[in-house]
């Protein structure tokens, strides 16, 4: 099935992008989204976006306006950026049409990628114009600035041309009198960036077609509980267009569906709309387990480790393990800790050694070296393991004891409230302890005493 392309472009700029029509559609079906001003590209993005399977837009500058000013973009985008080689060519056609031009006289947008103007023209560079403002805000109002700018500086006679992205602005241009050319990326680097975007979304149609498995537990086991839970399991399922298969297999329900209905479920592996939706009507006793795989079997081998974990966890919130056995969870919004993979040989023997489980400790050292987290006290240490702060405090006092953590500072929000202690884990000191050599020479040395 040939993939859909919408190409969102300023309206000056279809034209241009119709110069590689022929070649695009060899790639994919394209349809042409034009906008005339920022409050109407906004509404083409709103009413369009969800028809199509990707989007390019004209530049970056439209794209870095719809994540600025509506919000992040969940379909597969891309923009059409222009090259060196597109500033080459257009410099030299520029040169040939205005023999005798000075470059430094020339306003263009300020490229981003590398363009070594001072090797090509002896020093001699044109005068830049940025027109990605650095204030989000001033994204709705950069056709003024960089008309603005325009016409100060060619009624200064500072410039003698303008080399602009904008072609909506052909049209002021030219009635203000102000020489211009249109810069647009070449044929060529149009074909690029759409054949790197279909290639993302085939890419994306492969992993989201993996099959993804949950299995829920209740904890009662009487036929009453099974049947409310097998009613909203199938409200949900119903309210979310019918795209979970749902059978029960004993005590638990099986759930069989998508890597793509399953992001969607969880937000993106964030936060289980699943599970709140079962906790507000049945209680936090339920637990949902997730599982990824390239077939059943897999997806529900992984599905039983998660609920395993669910199960473990104090509020019974869902986890995942996906298709490279990483374990995510609890999910549930701001919690998130991605660990990767089982806890390794070396993290097994440190759990044994401080008591304390194996896959917490692998949490914490993900949690450090993925999100720079090192200083917890035992609130945001339970806050991410999802347990008790007492158990929390257990972990950290655990690692205190064995010289892989340090207490930093303690605190006292209020004079009647018990001072607390931050603790500073620097989960590079632990090769002491996860090394089995010195482990086994700690342990002698514990057994002498």
């Amino acid at each position: 099935m040939r993939l859909s392309i919408g190409i969102i472009s300023a309206e000056r700029s279809v034209e241009l992008i119709r110069r590689a029509h022929d070649a695009l559609s060899d790639i994919c079906d394209v349809t042409y989204l034009p906008y005339t001003s920022m409050r109407h590209l906004s509404h083409i993005y709103e009413q369009n976006a969800r028809l199509f399977d990707g989007l390019i837009f004209s530049g970056r500058f439209p794209y870095s306006y719809i994540v600025s000013n509506v919000g992040g973009i969940l379909k597969p985008c891309a923009y059409f950026e222009l090259t060196d080689r597109d500033y080459y060519r257009a410099f030299a056609g520029i040169l040939y049409r205005f023999p005798g031009i000075s470059v430094s006289r020339i306003l263009i947008d300020r490229p981003y990628s590398r363009v070594d103007f001072a090797d090509v023209f002896g020093g001699d560079v044109p005068t830049f114009f940025d027109p990605m403002p650095q204030d989000s805000t001033g994204l709705g109002f950069a056709y003024e600035m960089t008309m603005e700018q325009s016409l100060r500086l060619w009624r200064e006679k500072k410039i003698d041309l303008i080399v602009t992205r904008f072609t909506n602005l052909a049209d002021s241009l030219r009635v203000s009198g102000i020489p211009f050319e249109l810069l647009f990326p070449s044929v060529a680097s149009m074909l690029d960036a759409c054949g790197s975007l279909c290639a993302l979304i085939q890419s994306r149609r492969l992993v989201d077609s993996m099959v993804a498995s949950g299995i829920v537990a209740g904890q009662g086991s009487d036929d009453a509980e099974g049947a409310s839970l097998l009613s909203r399991l199938e409200r949900f399922n119903g309210q979310n267009g019918m795209s979970m298969v749902i059978r029960r297999n004993g005590g638990v329900f099986e759930l069989t569906t998508s890597n793509g209905t399953l992001k969607d479920i969880t937000e993106g592996y964030s936060n289980c709309l699943l599970t709140s939706y079962l906790h507000d009507a049945i209680g936090p006793r339920v637990c949902v387990g997730w599982g990824l795989g390239a077939d059943i079997v897999s997806s529900g081998q992984n599905a039983l480790r998660a609920l395993r974990e669910s199960m473990r966890s104090s509020r019974h919130y869902a986890y995942l393990i996906n298709d490279l056995g990483d374990q995510i969870g609890p999910m549930v919004s701001g919690r998130v800790v991605t660990m990767t993979g089982v806890p390794s040989a070396a993290i097994e023997r440190m759990g044994r050694r401080l008591g304390i489980f194996p896959s917490n400790l692998q949490k914490i050292m993900d949690l450090q070296e993925k999100r720079g987290i090192g200083a917890f006290s035992s609130a945001n240490l339970a806050f991410y393991l999802n347990i008790t702060p007492r158990s929390a405090g257990r972990i950290l006092s655990r690692l205190a004891e064995h010289g892989a953590a340090s207490v930093t500072r303690g605190n006292q929000p209020n004079v009647k409230g018990r001072p607390y202690k931050i603790y500073d884990v620097d989960c590079g000191k632990w090769d002491s302890l996860l090394s089995p050599e010195k482990t086994a020479l700690r342990d002698a040395a514990s057994d002498e005493r």
